[in-house]
């Protein structure tokens, strides 16, 4: 924290040493560690012929902690900051509170998917320029089954993959993210989803004890209590990361997890992408190929539409260089630099045209030689079939609710919801799920 008060200080220009010519851009951890996000701002400040230049400041930790040390930051006296890289889900919240700007007419969304750019509209006015998409996918072992054979809904796919674990002696069918923080909301949603069919947001997001809502979380806790469901994602602290070991180690038939995972299980020697599946990641150095003994992994769709993930560019209110943060937003979310944030590390593009085209630039950690495409586009890197499932997800994708308070809306649906599926026996009780909405349509409310 101290670290990131000097560096945030210091690039203000009200702190000691801070120079007037200098706009921060602040954000989450950039996931590929590979510094991605680095290498396209120092792009933008080497074409910068004004002396301004662009500070890329990373807080680490979870989507939790990075919202909780902006909203410190934004309170602070004396503090302001130019770009802020946030959730999605947070915008309704800064906006309320004065703390971004509207997006200026001049710079718009146009060529963003739509599921995108709902995402970041507050009461009909857009708050942010959508910089990369996330959503939920299936990855199965494609060595156990085939993906044709994944057809229907949530309890079709669940059945399936019980019957598979069965008669191929994995422990468990299914792993997702049930934890109580902020996976679990988005997996409870997803299976609502599914649950309503076409309905997708026009239902409110809080009718648990009834209905779609009441299906779903049904559903859920008999997979949970009759062992397709690993039992695993119940306990405190379980992450995307253990549903990810859970596979990897063999334990499920499949996962749901983010793209950021696919390059995560191809370098891991234990599994490899299906035939197909594209160039895969380099190992590391002294790493085994896998062999025969590989678990081979295909990608799906989930059994329902997803619950949009990613970030977007939203422009503090107290920024000093208008001009210039708008200019390096522009930078980072035209279609060159979209189609090297999915190519070098995975990270789903905004723009409908960026999930195909050829790449300009070298990713910040090229791949070997040997394993890179003859021509880097792309396609090339993961294989079209990925690209297109991304895009088609993506382009259907649905937002978390719009609320001021989403935070605390999702904080009691996680946290109850959790609680509730610990001691269920594969049944929830009436009152309780009541209880739940009442709970929830109050949160909604700021109560």
């Amino acid at each position: 924290a101290l670290a990131l008060a000097a560096a945030l200080l210091a690039a203000d220009g009200t702190g000691a040493g801070g120079e007037p010519g200098t706009i921060t851009l602040v954000t989450g951890e950039d996931v590929t560690g590979a510094g991605l996000y680095q290498q396209l701002v120092d792009e933008w400040n080497a074409d910068r012929a004004d002396g301004v230049r662009a500070e890329l400041i990373e807080i680490s930790g979870g989507a939790d902690l990075v919202r909780a040390e902006l909203l410190r930051w934004t309170q602070a006296e004396g503090f302001s900051y130019d770009i802020l890289n946030i959730d999605n889900q947070w915008t309704a919240e800064f906006a309320r509170n004065g703390w971004i700007e509207p997006l200026p007419e001049d710079v718009g969304a146009s060529g963003v998917l739509e599921p995108s750019v709902e995402a970041v509209t507050y009461r009909d006015t857009v708050w942010a320029r959508p910089f990369i998409a996330d959503v939920g996918l299936l990855y199965y072992r494609a060595d156990l089954m085939r993906e044709d054979d994944l057809v229907g809904g949530w309890a079709d796919a669940l059945e399936l993959l019980r019957e598979t674990a069965e008669a191929e002696g994995v422990d468990y069918g299914y792993s997702g993210q049930f934890a109580p923080y902020e996976g679990l909301t988005v997996n409870t949603l997803e299976f609502t989803y599914g649950m309503r069919g076409s309905g997708g947001d026009s239902e409110p997001p809080v009718a648990f004890a009834a209905d779609s809502g009441r299906a779903a979380v049904d559903l859920m806790a008999r997979a949970l209590a009759d062992g397709t469901v690993h039992p695993g994602v119940l306990a405190d602290g379980a992450t995307e990361y253990d549903s990810f070991r859970q596979f990897v180690d063999g334990e499920v038939v499949a996962m749901r997890n983010w793209p950021g995972w696919y390059d995560q299980l191809a370098r891991d020697p234990a599994v490899e992408p299906a035939a197909g599946g594209g160039e895969q990641p380099p190992q590391e150095a002294g790493e085994p190929d896998g062999g025969g003994d590989a678990i081979e992994f295909g990608v799906a769709p989930l059994p329902s539409e997803s619950v949009l993930g990613g970030q977007s560019l939203a422009v503090g209110s107290a920024s000093r260089h208008p001009d210039a943060v708008w200019d390096l937003i522009s930078h980072l979310t035209a279609p060159a630099q979209q189609r090297r944030l999915l190519y070098c590390g995975g990270y789903p593009p905004v723009l409908a045209d960026a999930y195909t085209g050829p790449i300009e630039g070298e990713c910040p950690e090229p791949l070997a030689p040997d394993e890179a495409p003859a021509e880097a586009t792309v396609q090339s890197r993961r294989g079209e079939e990925y690209s297109r499932l991304l895009l088609a997800e993506v382009g259907n994708a649905h937002h978390r609710p719009t609320s001021p308070y989403y935070a605390r809306y999702s904080h009691v649906l996680y946290s109850e919801l959790n609680r509730l599926f610990r001691r269920s026996q594969g049944e929830l009780a009436d009152g309780d799920l009541e209880t739940l909405d009442n709970n929830l349509e109050e949160a909604l409310q700021g109560r």
